[in-house]
């Protein structure tokens, strides 16, 4: 038996749109094994209340991951007895890189398997096929805080190893948002003034991570592109963003697509936590808060199950 654990991934924070990602210490449970007395594929998903998730065949990235790589491998896979669990612990849809961690968990735990020899770039290559972007499959399989690009259709990434004492802070409120939807929000086009201001804050913000230094990233916090368009598809959202914007010192930015902000800070979060259960009650967000730091290492292996 294969035991994988996967990051989950915080993707753009602001100005970084599409090339900014960070691992998290908040982990995708997957196993993979083979059953010879079984015949069929078998893809089992539950979540952290240890419910199952049923997912359509087309939402299934697991299953889709599958059926890419076989056609791409040919006579590589047999998915005859093939079983694989997956316990989610942070729920889809809510921009934390959950459909990343799905394909990267997957092509991960089909290479070790199978022994496909595919080589980082062969698996970033092929979840770029499948997720489209490069910003939450790179941080999910080497961790870090990641820079990456497309480039003849190839990902190019640079990886930061982030300091332990930065701390996160994650509101994860029950509202989804689906990548697709939050994509439909941005314009194709973008003033040069905001494209400049976008560049330099994502400069200072990058600084700042890899510094360890909160005033610096504070100062490269804004983003001109995305941000404001996704939060404004929930009036809740955007109010409790806003809000929250004026009330706390702490850099904030909207997790990937949504819903989810992130928080950073050097120091607990007892005050910020305090403020943000307290206007999160005032709009009626039903939500939960997760303490946690970077995750620097990526995909955790254990070959023998334990």
């Amino acid at each position: 038996m294969l035991k994988i654990k996967v990051p989950a991934t915080s993707a753009n924070l602001g100005p970084g749109y599409d090339s900014f990602g960070l691992a998290l210490n908040l982990f995708n449970e997957y196993q993979f094994k083979i059953d010879k007395d079984i015949e069929k594929l078998s893809i089992d998903i539950i979540n952290n209340n240890e419910v199952e998730v049923n997912l359509k065949k087309e939402d299934n990235l697991i299953l889709n991951t599958i059926k890419y790589l076989d056609e791409s491998l040919p006579h590589k896979i047999n998915t005859r007895g093939l079983q694989i669990k997956a316990k989610l612990n942070y729920p889809l849809n809510r921009g934390l890189g959950s459909s990343a961690n799905a394909i990267i968990a997957t092509i991960f735990g089909l290479n070790e398997l199978f022994d496909l020899n595919l080589a980082k770039k062969d698996i970033l290559s092929y979840a770029l096929e499948l997720e489209g972007h490069p910003d939450n499959i790179v941080p999910t399989l080497v961790g870090g805080f990641t820079i990456s690009k497309v480039e003849d259709n190839e990902p190019i990434y640079e990886k930061f190893e982030i300091a332990e004492e930065m701390q996160i802070l994650l509101f994860i409120p029950e509202l989804s948002i689906k990548t697709k939807e939050a994509r439909r929000v941005i314009t194709n086009t973008i003033k040069i003034n905001h494209a400049t201001q976008n560049i330099a804050n994502a400069s200072l913000l990058t600084a700042g991570l890899i510094k360890n230094d909160i005033e610096l990233m504070k100062k490269g916090s804004k983003d001109y592109i995305h941000q404001s368009k996704r939060i404004a598809l929930n009036p809740k959202l955007e109010k409790i963003f806003i809000e929250l914007k004026e009330k706390l010192e702490t850099p904030l930015f909207l997790s990937g697509s949504g819903s989810t902000l992130i928080f950073f800070s050097k120091k607990d979060f007892k005050n910020e936590k305090e403020i943000i259960k307290n206007t999160a009650d005032k709009y009626g967000i039903v939500n939960y808060l997760i303490e946690t730091d970077v995750n620097n290492q990526g995909i955790i292996i254990n070959k023998d199950g334990d």
